[in-house]
C-alpha cells in the first residue's frame, strides 16, 4: 500500500494519552540516536521523558506509521540560586525517509507556539552546535558564550551543546 504526503496527519498527545504504537517507534529511535539515555538503570526504560516533566507530544504520523515527533516538557531551573518554570521542546526527530519535507520545522514552529502559550518563564533547548539556524528560524536566540553545566554534584561535566532560549507570554506579561 502507497500513501502520499495527504495520508500524513498533526497529532498532539499527552504522555498518558500517546498511543502504544507510537510510544514504541519514538522509544526506538530514542535509543537508536541518543543510546547514553538507555544505559544503567534506564537500559530498558519505557517512558520517552521523565513524567514529572510532563511531555506533551506533538508529532505527523500516517496512520500508526510516525513520521516526525517533538515533545514540550516542563520543568524548574536554578539560575544562581533563583528558580524559573522553563518549557523545552526535546526529542526532536523525523524519520530518515522523510526528511527534507519540512516535518520538524512545521513541529518546531508548533512547539514554539505551545511554549510561548504555557505558564513558563522562559523557554530553554540545548542542541548541537549545527542546529542553532533550524531553532532560530521558529524564534529562538543562542545564548552565545553561555557554557551548560550538567550531571549531578560531584559528578559535573561540560556540555558541548549550545543553550537556546525564548522569553515567553507569561514572562512578558
Amino acid at each position: 500500500m502507497s500513501l502520499d504526503n495527504s495520508a500524513i496527519q498533526l497529532h498532539h498527545y499527552s504522555d498518558a494519552d500517546l498511543p502504544e504504537v507510537l510510544r514504541i517507534q519514538v522509544l526506538d529511535f530514542l535509543r537508536i540516536v541518543w543510546p547514553d539515555g538507555f544505559t544503567g538503570v534506564n537500559r530498558f526504560r519505557d517512558w520517552t521523558t521523565n513524567p514529572a516533566m510532563r511531555p506533551h507530544h506533538l508529532l505527523y504520523a500516517a496512520d500508526w506509521q510516525l513520521i516526525s515527533h517533538v515533545e514540550v516538557i516542563t520543568a524548574t531551573v536554578s539560575v544562581n540560586y533563583v528558580e524559573y518554570r522553563m518549557a523545552s521542546p526535546t526529542a526532536v526527530f523525523t524519520y530518515p525517509a522523510f526528511r527534507g519535507e519540512g516535518w520538524s520545522s512545521r513541529l518546531n514552529a508548533l512547539a514554539a507556539e505551545l511554549i510561548d502559550a504555557s505558564d513558563a518563564e522562559i523557554g530553554l533547548l540545548t542542541c548541537a552546535p549545527r542546529l542553532i539556524d533550524f531553532y532560530s528560524r521558529a524564534g529562538w536566540t543562542h545564548a552565545e558564550g553561555t557554557p551548560i553545566i550538567a550531571g549531578p554534584d560531584g559528578a559535573t561535566w561540560t556540555s558541548e551543546d549550545v543553550l537556546l532560549t525564548r522569553p515567553t507570554c507569561s514572562i512578558m506579561s
